[in-house]
């Protein structure tokens, strides 16, 4: 994040090149990797020299991190009405809102996806980092499953860990395919996937009982 003047509040000089730096790692990294991105273009895309990179950033991992770092901080701000305050299955049925973020934040939904991808070995810089989020995001999604079994609202026979585990999964699969193929609706398909959820997990109210039709007594006659 930029730093900011003493005086006025304005980001001050040096704040404003690491912004730069910021958003120009991130444009790169969603087309090219980063592994296929090295600093030296990072610093040319942003106006800088490699040192200058370095000067900000110390070295390629911690602006990988602040990358990282940084996509989160836009998410979690902008998709956290969606979850404050919501639990059980109203929390689930909000699971479009984070395609809707996606989708229009398309670039650093890419980035995510793309540097996920490069970091699934365990010696990989940013190994950790996507597997607590992964766990982090789980987590939310099985508290959210057991709060409703609490409520009496979802049925206690779920196994709301590997409930959990089920829908990561399909966020991460489902925003892959829509970065492959322009024509998934990612938004459409979360949707789907949420209705077929809260269908599955849903405790079902037994039927009442119809009401025993009513003898008919005959009439008699005059």
């Amino acid at each position: 994040m930029a730093t900011t003047s003493p005086d006025d509040g304005r980001p001050t000089r040096g704040g404003e090149t690491k912004r730069a730096i910021l958003e120009a790692a991130m444009a790169l990294y969603a087309r090219r990797g980063v592994k296929g991105t090295g600093l030296a273009a990072i610093g040319q895309a942003a106006g800088v020299t490699h040192a200058g990179v370095l000067y900000h950033f110390g070295s390629s991992r911690n602006l990988l991190l602040a990358v990282l770092d940084e996509r989160d901080r836009r998410f979690w701000r902008e998709t956290a009405a969606a979850w404050t305050g919501k639990a059980g299955l109203e929390a689930l049925r909000e699971l479009p809102r984070l395609a809707e973020w996606n989708r229009a934040n398309f670039e650093l939904a890419k980035v995510f996806t793309v540097l996920e991808a490069e970091n699934l070995d365990a010696d990989d810089e940013a190994h950790h980092y996507f597997l607590e989020r992964r766990r982090r995001v789980r987590r939310r999604v099985q508290r959210a499953i057991e709060e409703g079994q609490r409520r009496g609202e979802i049925r206690r026979e779920i196994d709301a860990r590997t409930k959990a585990d089920e829908a990561v999964a399909f966020m991460d699969g489902a925003q892959m395919n829509a970065m492959l193929d322009d024509g998934v609706d990612l938004v459409a398909i979360f949707e789907t996937y949420t209705d077929a959820l809260v269908r599955q997990l849903a405790l079902r109210k037994p039927r009442a009982a119809k009401p025993a039709p009513r003898a008919r007594t005959r009439r008699k006659g005059r």
